[in-house]
C-alpha cells in the first residue's frame, strides 16, 4: 500500500506517528508482522493499523475514543481498499480493548479452526501498538500499565508489545521485564516479545 496516504484532519490530539519513526519501528518489528492480529489501541489516524495490514499482518484492530478520529480511519481504510480487514472500535481504550483481547484470546481457545469474521486467524501472534497521547505515560500511568499486565495474560505466545513514549518518560518503571529500548530523538520506542 506504498504512497497511499491515509486522512489526517490536522487535530492535535490525533498526532500521527512520523513517517521515519514508523519505518524505524517496522523495521524493528520485522516478519513478527507477518500473519499477526495488529491491535493499535490508541488508533488517532489509524496510520499504525494501515501499516500493519500493508507490511502483512492478516487483521489489524484500531481503537480510538474519538467518533470522528474513528469515522476518519474508516473513510482511510475504504479509499485504500482495505475496510474488511480494518476493525475500528469506538470508545475508551481502557473499557473496549480489554473485551476485545478477550474475544480474541476465547476464539483461539474455543476453536481454532473456525471462522470468524472479526479474525482472518484466530491462532495469529498479536503485534501489540500502546502509543497513547504523550501526557498519559504521565496522567494516566495505572491504567496503561495495568493494560500492560492483562495485554501480557491474555496475548498468545509470540506476541510483541510495542510502546511509544516521550524521552521524559522513565522507562525503567514499566511492568513486565526484558523490554528492548530503542531511543529515537525525543522518542523512546520500547519492544517486548511476550
Amino acid at each position: 500500500m506504498g504512497g497511499r496516504g491515509v486522512l489526517y484532519l490536522g487535530d492535535r490530539s490525533t498526532r500521527p506517528m512520523k513517517d521515519s519513526l514508523r519505518e524505524t519501528l517496522f523495521n524493528i518489528l520485522g516478519k513478527s508482522i507477518k500473519g499477526a492480529i495488529a491491535i493499535d489501541l490508541f488508533a488517532g489516524t489509524g496510520v499504525i493499523a494501515i501499516e500493519s495490514l500493508s507490511r502483512g499482518a492478516c487483521q489489524s484492530i484500531a481503537i480510538e475514543k474519538s467518533g470522528l478520529a474513528a469515522k476518519t480511519i474508516r473513510s482511510s481504510a475504504d479509499s485504500i481498499g482495505i475496510g474488511k480487514e480494518l476493525d475500528v472500535l469506538t470508545g475508551d481504550t481502557f473499557r473496549v480493548a480489554p473485551q476485545r483481547m478477550k474475544d480474541l484470546a476465547g476464539e483461539a481457545i474455543a476453536s481454532p479452526q473456525a471462522t470468524n469474521p472479526q479474525a482472518t486467524n484466530p491462532q495469529a501472534n498479536w503485534v501489540v501498538f500502546f502509543c497513547p497521547p504523550y501526557a498519559m505515560w504521565q496522567d494516566a500511568t495505572e491504567k496503561l500499565f495495568g493494560l500492560l499486565q492483562l495485554t501480557a495474560e491474555l496475548a498468545p505466545k509470540g506476541t510483541q508489545i510495542v510502546l511509544e513514549t516521550d524521552k521524559f518518560f522513565d522507562v525503567t518503571t514499566l511492568p513486565l521485564e526484558t523490554w528492548d529500548i530503542r531511543p529515537k530523538g525525543n522518542v523512546t520506542l520500547s519492544f517486548l516479545e511476550i
